[in-house]
């Protein structure tokens, strides 16, 4: 690990060495990516960004966390050195911790850092492509939801109104049979007070039918009687 020691010494040669060596034989079988020819500027990087990926990103290749793990690699990417990042040291460093994972997890990691350091902002493209799908997901949740509000309140107005037009129609039904309940009492009132009316002006009846009628008939008349008085006399 040439990245923690500090000074010479006989030990960081030997280790340095073993370390091209190895990087040369994994060069020779095809194990590094054709990108890692591509040099990274770190400084055009924003590791606040990049930093929760890789956190995240080890956890889930590793199957838990490890600050350890994750707090070297940090190191390894923010550690300044003359010759500048070497994607091929990091993978080789990784590979004791991570084994077989650690290649394609550096692979990741130095594509990410090839696009951070072409955007202004130092962020990934990739990361900003999923953020503006994120956001893009919120606002059409947001306007599925204002929807069905919408079409909710609609469906609450129409079933209040036809609630209304059809407590009118009830009440005018109810009107309209009370009305004509009472034009036939008017009616029927009206008929019996005629019928009270042509008894009073006609009492003995027609056609001798009456009371009045049959006594007149049978009562004879009082002037015969006088008339005849005065023939005696």
């Amino acid at each position: 690990m040439s990245g923690f020691f500090r000074g010479t010494s006989t030990d960081q040669v030997k280790c340095v060495n073993a370390e091209q060596k190895l990087i040369k034989s994994l060069e020779k079988k095809g194990m590094f990516p054709e990108h890692f020819a591509k040099k990274v500027d770190i400084t055009k990087v924003s590791m606040d960004v990049l930093r929760p990926w890789i956190t995240r990103r080890i956890t889930e290749l590793m199957g838990f966390e490890d600050d350890i793990v994750v707090d070297f690699c940090i190191t390894q990417l923010e550690e300044k050195s003359e010759k500048g990042l070497d994607p091929k040291l990091l993978q080789v460093n990784m590979t004791g911790f991570m084994e077989r994972k650690a290649a394609p997890f550096c692979s990741e990691v130095w594509t990410h850092l090839l696009s951070a350091q072409e955007s202004p902002v130092g962020v990934p493209r990739d990361f900003i492509d999923k953020k503006k799908d994120e956001l893009r997901q919120k606002r059409e949740e947001a306007e599925r939801v204002q929807e069905e509000l919408q079409r909710r309140k609609r469906d609450l107005e129409e079933a209040q109104g036809g609630g209304v037009v059809m407590a009118m129609q009830q009440q005018g039904q109810r009107g309209g049979r009370q009305g004509s309940g009472a034009g036939s009492v008017r009616r029927s009132s009206r008929s019996r007070s005629g019928g009270r009316r042509r008894n009073e002006n006609n009492p003995g009846g027609g056609g001798g039918g009456g009371i009045g009628g049959r006594a007149a008939s049978r009562s004879p008349s009082p002037q015969p009687r006088q008339r005849e008085r005065r023939r005696f006399a």
